[in-house]
């Protein structure tokens, strides 16, 4: 049931993201209560302390193997082989843990799916950073965006070792069919080509998008009561679904995603971060 229609509202450059790294050195901004931002970082003092935005973005392409921004990313590419050596990163990690659950439950990954399993590189580009809900849910509805590299690799093969396999993210339930589609084999778009969610023991299919609050079950429910309007932050989304799926006879060996959002509040033994400079998801 990954990004959802408001996925990035506000947007969030990675001008921000760098800015970030630069906190230790120059002290957090104090901001009013009532206006903090999602982002915590500081306040610079002039514009020599701030990468210039089109000198970013150049940075960027360059760093996906794609300087002319044409929407194609690099195989060889900084990018390409920075996502491959978490995807062997993880691969190793299953391979060592594989048969080897100490809480007699069936052994399962979770995986984000924007920049986790699909690459959005090509929208990216062709929105110039500036995300619409109506121009990027054509892309998913036409199910253009490539394999993240090395993940296909990876996901087959833990399912060949038994994993249960589990996508999680926040697109809206709408997205679900073209999500499976893109993620799979439907001669649609592109197929990247990942095995078939796994079925889960009560009967819900093993990729979760998120629902419109009036349609979420009682663990969203639950965890997100005291969210804003009960609409579920991503954290609260993600780690009360991923505790849903083990309270059904799983343990999540591995977590994969590209934001931290998609990573933290536990439930999964192990996580793994995927590159993504493009946007930042709190």
């Amino acid at each position: 049931m990954k990004k959802s229609t408001t996925r990035r509202t506000p947007r969030i450059l990675a001008v921000l993201v760098l800015a970030i790294a630069a906190v230790a050195a120059f002290g957090v901004a104090a901001f009013g209560a009532s206006s903090t931002p999602a982002i915590q970082t500081f306040t610079p003092r002039s514009a020599n302390q701030i990468t210039n935005l089109d000198v970013l973005r150049q940075q960027i392409r360059n760093y996906y193997g794609d300087p002319n921004g044409t929407g194609t990313f690099g195989t060889n590419s900084n990018y390409a082989k920075e996502a491959e050596s978490v995807a062997s990163d993880g691969s190793h990690w299953l391979a060592a843990k594989a048969h080897h659950s100490d809480r007699g439950k069936q052994q399962a990954i979770v995986l984000d799916v924007d920049d986790t399993t699909l690459a959005t590189w090509n929208y990216e580009v062709a929105s110039d950073w500036d995300y619409n809900p109506t121009t990027n849910a054509e892309y998913v509805t036409d199910q253009k965006f490539p394999a993240v590299p090395g993940m296909v690799d990876m996901v087959k093969k833990a399912a060949q070792e038994g994993y249960a396999i589990f996508f999680l993210t926040g697109r809206p339930a709408s997205q679900e069919q073209p999500t499976l589609g893109n993620l799979t084999s439907d001669g649609v778009g592109v197929d990247a080509g990942y095995p078939d969610p796994t079925r889960l023991n009560d009967g819900e299919d093993g990729l979760f998008t998120k629902p419109a609050v009036a349609d979420y079950p009682g663990y969203l429910k639950t965890a997100c009561a005291s969210d804003p309007n009960g609409s579920c932050t991503t954290i609260d989304y993600k780690s009360a679904t991923r505790k849903h799926i083990e309270s059904l006879g799983y343990d999540i060996v591995a977590n994969f995603g590209d934001q931290f959002s998609d990573l933290k509040g536990g439930y999964a033994d192990k996580t793994f971060k995927l590159p993504n400079p493009n946007y930042y998801l709190p």
